[in-house]
């Protein structure tokens, strides 16, 4: 059935009446159930879009549309209908108000919260799902199924924080790793250790932006690790003559923080190397604007200019450089500055530091056997308790990973009417024998239809890695 079109008697199109409008919004809306009945959600959603359009007051018009969207897997569509219905019953609340106008808020936060969770790919992603489940349980307090979503969302949200952590840690075995190698000059070795490390945070930019919300220090940490990494990658790669490769660690470097040196001499040695001589003085000069007493870059800039005189073409290329002669001498002068004062603060640094080996010496000395067998005690407590938390954490995430009806961790998560998951096998066998009721609260279902629950399946299948 195509979207309603009013036309006068005349042939001639004619605008509605409030009330024509309201009856043709009616006969769009009955067309969407039919069409969702059938199965056909596109459809239905184009139904319910004009429905909405023809009675705006009527945000149930919306919030089918979302469940549309939601059963199609458009979880971003879905979202943003649900929120647009929740807009116009704010606007609205200075009018006469519905008497199902609670009901209908509390169930779009509640499809909101569903199509969040399935576009949730890290525990901070949980946050605004959990958000919009609670509003949805304070509208409708006496809902049992908003109520365990919400504590499966808060299951799921803590899941991956842990692991998170975990990934936190293995990176940084990796990149240690890499540094090791990389000392010993084996580039190849080291380049998959830097990989390794970068793939064990790969969302790293929305990652870094969530835990700057939380805590700024763990934000910068988190910062300067895969920016070395990257930088650190990208040098591997320029021994190995991967130079493109090389090129697009430099540019991440300067992405993620382009205060930073250590992007900029990359980027100008990668480009030096592809003799690319006036990008890299360009570059080089960048980051000696940030980073003016890096002696790296300095050197980078000396090797730039002993190409140009080599090259055939240096004569085009040498006006170039002339532009940047004055900066460049400039920042010479603030390096030796720099390298004056750097040399008294090492001299004193240095004395501090014998003076803190000489003091570190003397405390080891007094150290007695009973304080180390304390020391080592308490260890061996945190490594217990830090076990018990971990096993305890995996024990729950096996819990929500397994399927009400077999009780086995699952393979194909698929979400019922009910919002609960089951393994597909099992809750398609229960469809074949005639049920149409949930298999937890025996409720009937509104209908059969089976959505993949993707964030459960990629945290059960990164669970088994």
């Amino acid at each position: 059935m195509a979207p309603v079109v009013s036309r006068g008697g005349g042939g001639g199109g004619r605008a509605m009446g409030a009330k024509e409008r309201k009856e043709a919004a009616q006969r769009e809306k009955d067309a969407g159930d039919e069409a969702y009945g059938e199965e056909l959600y596109k459809r239905a959603a184009a139904h319910y879009a004009a429905a909405a359009d023809l009675d705006p007051g009527d945000i149930s018009c919306l919030i089918k549309r979302a469940k549309a969207n939601f059963s199609m897997n458009k979880c971003e569509e879905c979202v943003a209908d649900c929120d647009e219905a929740l807009g116009r019953r704010r606007r609205r609340r200075r009018d006469a108000r519905c008497g199902c106008d609670e009901k209908l808020a509390a169930d779009a936060l509640f499809l909101k919260a569903l199509a969040l969770l399935n576009l949730a790919v890290c525990a901070a992603d949980h946050e605004p799902a959990i958000t919009a489940l609670e509003g949805s349980l304070e509208l409708r307090p006496g809902s049992k199924e908003t109520r365990a979503k919400l504590e499966m969302a808060k299951r799921n949200r803590d899941a991956f924080a842990e692991q998170e952590r975990l990934d936190q840690e293995a990176a940084k075995t990796h990149r240690d790793k890499g540094l090791e190698l990389l000392r010993k000059k084996k580039y190849k070795e080291a380049e998959m250790q830097f990989t390794e490390a970068i793939k064990r945070n790969p969302r790293y930019p929305k990652i870094c932006l969530q835990l700057l919300l939380f805590n700024f220090g763990i934000h910068l940490f988190m910062i300067d690790m895969i920016t070395q990494n990257f930088s650190d990658r990208a040098r591997c790669l320029i021994e190995l003559n991967s130079l493109p490769k090389a090129l697009e660690d430099a540019n991440r470097c300067i992405e993620l923080d382009d205060t930073l040196g250590m992007g900029y001499l990359r980027k100008g040695l990668v480009q030096i190397a592809m003799a690319k001589y006036e990008d890299a003085i360009a570059t080089l000069v960048d980051g000696l604007k940030h980073d003016p007493p890096n002696l790296s870059i300095h050197n980078g800039l000396r090797e730039c200019a002993a190409r140009i005189k080599m090259a055939k073409d240096s004569d085009a290329i040498a006006k170039d450089l002339t532009k940047h002669q004055r900066e460049i001498e400039c920042l010479h002068k603030q390096l030796n500055e720099g390298e004056n004062k750097a040399s008294k603060e090492r001299s004193r640094r240095m004395k501090s530091e014998k003076l803190v080996k000489t003091l570190s010496s003397q405390v080891e000395q007094l150290r007695s056997a009973n304080e180390r067998n304390a020391n080592l005690e308490r260890e061996l407590s945190e490594c217990r308790e830090r076990f018990e938390r971990l096993q305890l954490i995996q024990n729950r995430i096996l819990q929500h990973f397994t399927c009400p009806i077999s009780h086995e961790v699952m393979n194909d998560p698929l979400m019922a009417a009910d919002g609960h998951t089951y393994e597909a096998k099992f809750i398609r066998d229960w469809f074949r024998r005639g049920h149409n009721t949930s298999p937890i609260t025996n409720v009937e279902l509104e209908h059969k239809k089976l959505v993949p629950n993707r964030a459960l399946r990629s945290a059960i299948e990164e669970c088994r890695k």
